[in-house]
């Protein structure tokens, strides 16, 4: 297992500036150099993302796949987009799905929203509709306990997946959250959710339990030991913060 390259790893950058940054290595302490064989573009990065940014970022770094994750920006306003909203921000998707098409990418990935926007069923039909949109899989990534009332934020939540026709993204990040939250590490479930061929990318980083601080990954998780467990068709990216990387490990 290789992570990958996030730009998440460093927010407020251009895509271009962190691709450059990207381009000088980066490395998690726990796993070693990075990977670019995968880009991840992330709406953490400053500026719009648009097909001519794209073939900037692919001339850059020719032999990477690029592939666009969540609410990156790709129009002038910021919006908050998500799957089980996307039904109401059908105009940002068109733009996305213009961006997506030029980075050549295969898999788009995105959040789960909230609960107060619409169902599980509503966000289940949104994803197929942004399939059918993309001509891709489209995973859902969930999420942790917080003040918002979100979906897949809670251990049984997550159980579903195994259950429903859908692709998603494992984030050991959150699932540390939810660990923290609940008192309970269900080692096996998340085994399980690793190894399913639906689980189309993995993210990595640390926190403490109460937030997700996109830690770079310096000490033993829980979930390390699951790592093996990875479905190999998975693409595993680092979301550690290298811009705080001394910071971090001082």
């Amino acid at each position: 297992m290789k992570p990958q390259v996030s730009l998440a790893s460093w927010p407020v950058l251009s895509h271009e500036e962190a691709l450059a940054e990207a381009l000088q290595g980066a490395e998690e302490p726990m796993f070693g150099p990075l990977g670019l064989e995968h880009v991840q573009l992330v709406p953490q990065c400053r500026g719009i993302l648009t097909e001519e940014v794209v073939a900037r970022l692919r001339t850059m770094a020719p032999g990477s796949r690029f592939r666009l994750h969540a609410n990156v920006r790709v129009l002038p306003e910021h919006r908050f987009a998500d799957l089980t909203n996307a039904h109401e921000h059908w105009d940002y998707f068109l733009r996305l799905a213009q961006v997506h098409r030029a980075c050549g990418a295969s898999i788009y990935t995105a959040h789960s929203g909230t609960r107060k926007d619409g169902s599980w069923q509503q966000t289940l039909a949104n994803i197929h509709r942004l399939e059918d949109l993309l001509g891709c899989p489209v995973g859902i990534e969930g999420q942790y306990p917080s003040s918002k009332p979100m979906h897949l934020s809670r251990w049984h939540e997550y159980a579903r997946l195994l259950e429903e026709d859908v692709y998603y993204v494992i984030d050991l990040s959150h699932l540390n959250i939810v660990a923290a939250k609940s008192g309970r590490y269900e080692t096996v479930l998340v085994r399980e959710l690793l190894a399913c061929e639906r689980c189309i990318e993995v993210h990595l980083s640390d926190n403490d339990g109460s937030g997700d601080w996109h830690a770079l990954c310096a000490r033993e998780v829980w979930w390390m030991d699951l790592l093996d467990a990875i479905h190999p068709g998975a693409v595993v990216f680092s979301e550690g913060n290298q811009r705080r990387r001394d910071k971090m490990l001082a």
